[in-house]
């Protein structure tokens, strides 16, 4: 009797491979990031929005059966920080690169481009930089692979954008974040007669603008962060666009940390390996993706599924039915 009733029970749901079939339900982790943070667009408090994201995404990964290993993470010892471990492991784990919010302050000041951004890949799909927090770094799309010289000044980079794009370099859009660092770079720019769209915050999403062929976006350039420039490349990688970097050291300790790597130009290939799956999902919209938008009872996303093993880029608009006394 006893054996019968065990066969009659439903069996715990496998665990998930990150890599392949799971490449649409990936984006229901982003979704679930963005639908918790969204809930805080407009109300001041950037930690609250972080951690809201942060449980709503390791929740999703928990009851999707995912597993993995987080790579790339919040720093800090916090939820998903680089290190930790989502679900039974067993052999070499698929890594993750994990943002469940990038734009907090975007968001807790009700101002765009904040998104949720998810990255699984196969074991070593993201390199080993020296210690050195930023990166020197220029991003393009498809149509200007190939154009770009970390060597050259950037009025002859944007020539050869402008190039490539059968367009003169003042019609060429270059997103820049605003930062004190950026000021040699924007007179350049502004000297070789581009335009620039200047970004609140949001490294990564500066990268995905230039990459992506939707948003008006020719360019990113700037010095970010050395966790968010891989990011940005399995992204970047997976949309067909180009991108170059070079470590960035800020005082003499790090241009120890940066030995012989300090010279090194690392391009798109060399930041993002293997089969990659990237899910990202808008928070409070942008020419990107749109915001998230709740209802009475349900709630609307806008997101992006990228993969290389399919060589697909989705973009997709789902409609969340919503709890009405806890959504």
């Amino acid at each position: 009797m006893e054996s019968e009733l065990k066969d009659r029970l439903p069996l715990p749901p496998a665990p998930i491979d990150l890599l392949g079939k799971s490449e649409l339900e990936l984006v229901r982790v982003t979704e679930a990031a963005a639908l918790a943070a969204g809930r805080m667009t407009g109300r001041g408090d950037q930690d609250k929005v972080k951690n809201l994201a942060a449980s709503a995404m390791l929740q999703a990964l928990e009851e999707l059966g995912f597993r993995g290993q987080v790579a790339l993470g919040p720093r800090g010892d916090g939820i998903l920080s680089a290190g930790s471990r989502v679900g039974v492991l067993e052999g070499e784990p698929s890594e993750l690169g994990v943002y469940p919010v990038e734009g907090a302050s975007l968001v807790a000041r009700g101002l765009p481009n904040a998104i949720s951004m998810l990255v699984a890949g196969e074991p070593g799909a993201f390199p080993s930089l020296p210690a050195v927090a930023y990166m020197e770094k220029v991003v393009v799309g498809s149509g200007s692979r190939g154009t770009l010289d970390l060597d050259d000044g950037v009025a002859d980079n944007l020539r050869r954008i402008a190039f490539a794009r059968d367009c003169r370099v003042a019609d060429l859009s270059i997103a820049i974040l605003d930062r004190p660092r950026h000021q040699g770079l924007i007179e350049e720019i502004r000297g070789a007669g581009a335009r620039i769209v200047s970004l609140e915050d949001g490294d990564i999403t500066a990268g995905l603008l230039a990459a992506a062929d939707w948003t008006g976006i020719d360019a990113m350039l700037g010095f970010g962060g050395l966790q968010e420039a891989i990011l940005a490349a399995c992204a970047v990688r997976c949309l067909g666009g180009d991108m170059v970097c070079r470590l960035w050291p800020r005082n003499d300790e790090e241009r120890i940390l940066a030995g012989e790597e300090g010279d090194r130009v690392w391009g798109v290939s060399d930041l993002s390996t293997g089969e990659l799956t990237v899910a990202v999902t808008g928070i409070t919209g942008g020419s990107l993706l749109a915001p998230v938008y709740f209802g009475g009872g349900w709630a609307e996303t806008s997101s992006l599924i990228l993969s290389t093993r399919t060589g697909t880029v989705r973009r997709v608009t789902t409609r969340h039915q919503l709890n009405r006394a806890t959504g």
